[in-house]
């Protein structure tokens, strides 16, 4: 639709607010900048959020974490899955007059984009009311692969963790977060305080490890495997449901410490990895380990069977009793939403 569409004449200022909630700017593409245009328009405003964070692969866990980080935003007519904006980024101006906000940005200055005319319509459908969806950072790491939005079952994307699958190959890891907020009018943005409230939600799951007090100060470990999870798959988001499915690939994951594990030192817990989320039911953990106490054993593996059930946007936490006869493991009250 172009600037000179009867719709381009009547379109209203729409405005974000981003923080760990992320608020999308939808508005005509065209002529946004004339002159010509009317002086009376309502432009489409967004504020951002995230809902927690880490790091190691590099995570967004904080409004200031994410304000480092231009947006991808696309807004569609709502029930439909025709774009009224299309891959706008949304970029946190720290010059910006008269304090810092959230801007759609053409790379070197601010764009604007406005809200279609009340009641206005294409076709049946009524083109007031759009459908965001934010992405988050604005070009996809290689690792995944954006899939076409559908008003029936929300955005989407392929993932492709064969490559990190180490904690050594994460740490150049880029988390990817996604938010849908749907049915939104000049109205809601303006219930909603001026900006339109959009949450970024994490499709991974994350997961640590920690050696446990009883374990002992003479024991170290210097790797953890986990055998037989999936290295690909597909996730769905409406702004409601997050599901994953379509999975492929088995590799396992690797754990090695830069300093091994040992209790009564610095060196207790491992950097935090994500994985792809899924109710797995029992897998084998494997660690190796040393002792120094009664006799030297070293580089001795020891292994137990473990339920490892990931829900998306869930940090999960793995106390490692480890002594030279068994491995006992305790998820239990460690379990915490991203």
């Amino acid at each position: 639709m172009g600037f000179d569409s009867p719709l381009g004449y009547k379109m209203k200022h729409i405005h974000f607010h981003i923080g760990l909630l992320i608020l999308l700017a939808a508005g005509l593409l065209a002529g946004c900048c004339h002159k010509d245009e009317p002086a009376q328009r309502n432009e489409i405003a967004v504020k951002t959020g995230v809902t927690g964070m880490l790091r190691r692969a590099t995570t967004i866990d904080s409004t200031a974490a994410l304000r480092g980080y231009d947006l991808k935003i696309d807004a569609y007519y709502h029930g439909t899955n025709t774009a009224y904006l299309s891959g706008k980024k949304l970029h946190y101006d720290l010059d910006h007059d008269p304090s810092p906000a959230w801007v759609f940005w053409d790379g070197s200055a601010q764009e604007h984009y406005y809200w279609p005319a009340e009641g206005s319509k294409i076709g049946e459908v009524i083109a007031s009311t759009l459908d965001f969806v934010g992405a988050c950072p604005f070009s996809a790491p290689a690792y995944i692969t954006p899939g076409t939005y559908n008003h029936t079952t929300g955005t989407s994307f392929s993932c492709d963790m064969s490559g990190y699958m180490t904690s050594t190959a994460q740490t150049s890891m880029q988390e990817y977060i996604i938010a849908v907020l749907d049915s939104q009018t000049l109205e809601t943005q303006t219930l909603a305080g001026g900006a339109l409230p959009m949450v970024f939600q994490h499709p991974m799951a994350r997961i640590k490890f920690v050696i446990a007090e009883e374990s002992g100060t003479h024991v170290t470990v210097d790797s953890i495997g986990i055998a037989g999870l999936h290295t690909g798959g597909t996730c769905t988001y409406d702004g409601t449901d997050m599901t994953w499915g379509s999975y492929s690939g088995s590799a396992a994951l690797k754990i090695t410490p830069a300093n091994a594990l040992q209790y009564g030192t610095s060196y207790t817990e491992t950097t935090p990895m994500m994985v792809i989320p899924k109710h797995y039911g029992a897998l084998t953990l494997a660690v190796r380990a040393s002792w120094d106490d009664w006799s030297v054993v070293e580089n001795q593996t020891i292994s137990a069977n473990v339920d490892f059930n990931w829900d998306p946007g869930y940090s999960y936490t793995y106390n490692l009793t480890v002594t030279p006869y068994a491995l006992i493991v305790n998820v239990e009250k460690f379990t915490e939403q991203w």
